[in-house]
């Protein structure tokens, strides 16, 4: 892994980040929309759940549920495999109650935190069938990706229920640099990025950097070394998340301040996302 993970850092926000979600959930009607998804706040928990559960069996080094085996997905791509996840999870898990709900989100959240309390080896390889077959990432990936998904979930959370939105840096800044550096290679749109040679040093604000070098359709992330990149591209932490996974636009946060690019070919800095699908 080109960016070390930080188990303590990254167990913290979790920590931080469910609990909110939990608090918010109580009191939530499950059937309200979320805006910008196909799903209510019932649907979202339900896939929060899925998630932590599935990450703390892989993070033990266990094999998964029949019921969660049993609702893997199909797809010729790694965006299609996890929608396809998602909608077959969504479908068989639901909740009676706001109550229900929550306990069932806190009970997920707590499985995996004592996961991660047995110090497991974080360069671990561990098998991941829902974002493809014979698909792995390493247990500091699926660390970081569980306090993204919280913290990008709980943005959606916050809309749905019309409260002002929470958005922590230090849980952001502990799981963006290892989420990009480790996800985005696998998920280069061919189209997008066909014919595109650039590099990019991707600097998330308070947190390690890293370099992201895309040859038409290929990429790899190497060390930010300090030789010579085409752009680089500095984030706030939250702002990454939150361009990555599609819920601010990159010029958004360039206008906010949450965003910036310079370097060589600084105007690369707006073709970034463009270069990448999402589930």
């Amino acid at each position: 892994m080109i960016v070390e993970p930080d188990r303590d850092a990254l167990r913290a926000a979790l920590d931080r980040e469910s609990r909110r979600l939990v608090d918010q959930v109580r009191s939530a009607r499950l059937d309200t929309p979320v805006p910008g998804l196909d799903w209510n706040i019932g649907q979202l928990v339900a896939h929060l759940g899925v998630v932590y559960r599935a990450f703390a069996l892989a993070v033990r080094g266990e094999d998964l549920t029949p019921d969660i085996v049993a609702n893997l997905g199909t797809g010729e791509t790694l965006p299609e495999v996890v929608a396809s996840t998602n909608a077959r999870a969504l479908a068989v898990v639901t909740f009676a109650e706001p109550g229900e709900a929550a306990g069932t989100l806190r009970e997920c959240a707590d499985e995996l935190l004592a996961a991660l309390d047995t110090d497991p080896d974080l360069q671990a390889a561990r098998p991941t069938p829902w974002y493809g077959t014979g698909m792995t990432r390493t247990v500091g990936t699926l660390a970081a990706l569980s306090v993204s998904e919280s913290v990008v979930h709980g943005y959606d959370l916050a809309k749905a229920l019309r409260t002002r939105p929470w958005l922590d840096e230090r849980s952001a800044a502990a799981a963006a640099p290892v989420v990009m550096s480790e996800m985005l290679p696998l998920l280069v749109d061919p189209a997008g990025a066909r014919g595109f040679a650039g590099s990019f040093e991707v600097r998330i604000r308070r947190a390690p950097r890293f370099v992201l070098r895309l040859d038409d359709g290929q990429a790899r992330v190497v060390a930010a070394d300090g030789g010579e990149v085409d752009c680089v591209l500095s984030l706030s932490a939250c702002d990454a998340l939150l361009v990555g996974f599609r819920r601010r636009k990159l010029w958004q946060a360039m206008a906010s301040g949450g965003a910036f690019a310079f370097g060589r070919k600084p105007w690369l800095g707006l073709r970034f996302n463009t270069l990448f699908q999402l589930p």
